[in-house]
């Protein structure tokens, strides 16, 4: 799976917006909320369901924008 997360200079924290199977529709999500509004910046992060100690879900950095 594959997370968006949107970043803008008025949040606090990066806010996921969608969450997609495939890298291909995550980056198209993506770009279109980039050319929607200049200011803001992504994170594309991929999961595979494991987690840590603490119940997080673990994410790998794909791609940032």
């Amino acid at each position: 799976m594959y997370q968006v997360y949107i970043d803008k200079p008025s949040y606090f924290e990066a806010e996921m917006a969608a969450e997609f199977k495939d890298l291909e529709s995550a980056e198209a999500f993506a770009l279109k909320e980039k050319a929607a509004d200049s200011e803001v910046s992504y994170e594309i992060k991929e999961t595979n369901g494991c987690v840590n100690s603490y119940g997080e879900q673990i994410a790998i950095l794909v791609k940032r924008g």
